[in-house]
């Protein structure tokens, strides 16, 4: 059975990014939270308990998680008076979409890396791939609704964060031409099977970041390919990448 949504990008993700394991929020200081691992559905919760009282700094080590959560967590960030987001590893799908630019500055540490693939189908593409693969009509139109409402708020978030949110549509053209290993198994007796792509990302420069809207950048140096590819090395990670030009 095909998996739909956000519930397949997580799964794409903890199978790309295995290294990162779930270890969630923390307090480092009286002004620093951090949150290391993936974004799992309890995550916001434990954000709101280590965040209260305050905080002016986020560091994160995050190979993503559910979009949804990570939204969440970021509009809240958001709201927060002069917060720089500090990304000291990796931070990759959800959270480079979401919380790398929900605080007013963002600094990439050296021999770090941030890069998306992408984010949610729109609602009429979903509902046409449900439809096709004969899915109840009932959680068709929910879903639907569930993606309408949730590309509304995420695009709220950007508007708020004064970044084009065509760098989600770009970074998945990006990973589009990247060319991507598949795998399958067949159970010769059963007849049952099972597939996987692996999954690409884009790191884009810190110039085509700034022309997105990420005004307020802070970062080490301008990687080029070879050294994107030894501080994904050096974090743990295999994956392919582009650093594709759009703008």
């Amino acid at each position: 059975m095909k998996k739909h949504g956000f519930i397949a990008g997580t799964l794409i993700t903890i199978a790309l990014f295995s290294q990162c394991v779930w270890a969630g929020w923390t307090r480092s200081s009286g002004s620093t939270i951090r949150f290391e691992g993936d974004i799992e559905k309890g995550s916001y919760e434990q954000y709101l308990t280590v965040a209260r009282g305050g905080f002016t700094r986020v560091l994160l080590n995050s190979s993503g998680g559910y979009p949804s959560v990570a939204l969440k967590i970021a509009r809240d960030i958001q709201a927060h008076p002069d917060v720089e987001v500090d990304v000291k590893g990796v931070c990759v799908s959800a959270c480079a979409s979401y919380l790398a630019i929900a605080g007013k500055r963002l600094n990439i540490e050296c021999d770090s890396v941030v890069a998306w693939h992408g984010g949610l189908g729109t609602p009429e593409d979903e509902a046409r791939s449900m439809r096709a693969e004969h899915i109840p009509e009932g959680l068709v139109v929910a879903y639907a609704a569930w993606l309408t409402a949730f590309h509304a708020d995420e695009s709220d978030f950007y508007a708020r964060a004064g970044v084009d949110i065509a760098l989600l549509a770009d970074s998945e053209k990006a990973v589009s031409t990247l060319d991507l290993a598949e795998s399958y198994t067949l159970d010769a007796v059963t007849g049952e099977y099972s597939y996987s792509t692996s999954a690409g990302v884009w790191v884009p420069s810190m110039r085509s970041l700034k022309k997105y809207g990420v005004k307020d950048l802070k970062y080490c140096r301008d990687d080029g390919a070879t050294e994107i590819g030894k501080a994904l090395k050096k974090n743990g990670y295999s994956v392919k990448f582009s650093t594709a030009t759009f703008r």
